[in-house]
């Protein structure tokens, strides 16, 4: 009876998981981890991928049998990523930081024209790490969004609506947050959003299956969304967001791509590393207490782990886990493409990470 009370509380302990001694590699046991969320969640389509030290631990694809019937799935295969994309924005203004072209604590009005006069006294990092307290630049509540031609208009219509509060005195996730920041990279570099994507981290990476795909119907090896309900796929419907929508959503990729940028974000060759180990901390609101976003990217401990990813779209998310250093960086790359009960991306990241032998 002491030995299994001793095995559960070095479990709880641990928060990582507890296989009970499982003989099995980690291999096989996040194979069997994905029959067992597709068979949970009704999963259609789900891809995962983990990383040590740029070694490839684990990379598979599991495929339902519904989803099998109308589609192939490959290890190639383009999911959606939906929000995970503000990870690019979010390292493209650090790396402006860090070349001294920007300064994170100075207000983005220094920077961008035609900002509504009330957003004026706005910090760079209040935007970044959605504390800026401005409002959405779409209706939610409609069942079809109307959309402004481009920012500068969309930047227009918000000025009659107020801030919500103090600039780092809560969170409010917004994408309008991000198209502050679109604005921001494009009035400082002088290009377009989009190919300062394609020049300093697709092309740099060889990030060649990393696409905006605004018809994505059309293209192959794109995966649909879908909820699964009464054991029938209904796809999801698609939103046409405007162009400027790049910055927070609408790219597509494979595995490989996204495991590629995230190992290249934790091996310093887009932020030198003692630089983004700072960025990596998390953002801190006017009452001291700490925020759950770390540069735009979200923040976690999980005992010896520091986490920092994103999730996209509540249906997938990417982790990088470290201790002290990032050289010993984990990587976690999970997609799926919908489900039948709601179940968030981040439960099952902790159910890969559980089972990892870290």
């Amino acid at each position: 009876m002491f030995r299994i009370i001793t095995q559960v509380s070095l479990c709880v302990l641990t928060l990582s998981g507890c296989n009970f001694f499982d003989e099995r590699s980690d291999a096989e046991k996040l194979k069997v981890l994905l029959a067992q969320h597709e068979q949970q969640h009704q999963i259609p389509a789900q891809g995962l991928l983990v990383l040590h030290k740029d070694k490839e631990l684990f990379k598979g694809i599991h495929s339902s049998e519904l989803f099998k019937k109308e589609h192939s799935l490959t290890e190639d295969s383009l999911f959606p990523i939906h929000s995970i994309s503000k990870l690019f924005a979010s390292i493209l203004v650090l790396q402006l930081a860090q070349e001294q072209k920007i300064s994170l604590d100075k207000p983005a009005s220094l920077y961008v024209r035609g900002l509504p006069r009330q957003w004026h006294n706005i910090p760079i990092s209040a935007f970044l790490n959605h504390a800026s307290g401005i409002p959405e630049y779409f209706d939610r509540e409609v069942s079809k969004f109307v959309f402004a031609a481009n920012k500068k208009e969309t930047f227009e219509q918000l000025k009659a609506k107020p801030v919500r509060f103090a600039p780092g005195a809560k969170i409010r996730y917004t994408q309008t947050n991000y198209l502050v920041l679109a604005a921001l990279l494009e009035s400082v570099s002088g290009h377009s959003y989009e190919a300062l994507v394609e020049q300093r981290i697709f092309n740099p990476l060889a990030m060649k299956n990393t696409l905006r795909l605004q018809h994505p119907q059309s293209h192959l090896n794109a995966v649909k969304t879908y909820h699964v309900s009464a054991g029938k796929l209904v796809e999801s419907e698609f939103i046409q967001w405007p162009d400027y929508s790049a910055v927070h959503g609408g790219y597509y990729s494979s595995l490989d791509d996204i495991g590629r940028f995230l190992s290249a974000v934790a091996n310093g060759k887009l932020i030198e590393q003692t630089q983004l180990q700072q960025y990596f901390k998390p953002y801190r609101l006017r009452d001291g207490n700490i925020s759950y976003f770390a540069s735009g990217w979200d923040y976690g401990r999980n005992w010896q782990f520091q986490e920092v990813g994103h999730d996209g779209g509540a249906l997938s998310r990417v982790r990088i886990l470290f201790k002290d250093n990032l050289d010993d960086a984990y990587i976690i790359v999970y997609f799926t493409n919908g489900n039948s009960d709601g179940v968030w991306s981040r439960e099952l990241v902790d159910a890969v990470q559980a089972s990892l032998s870290l």
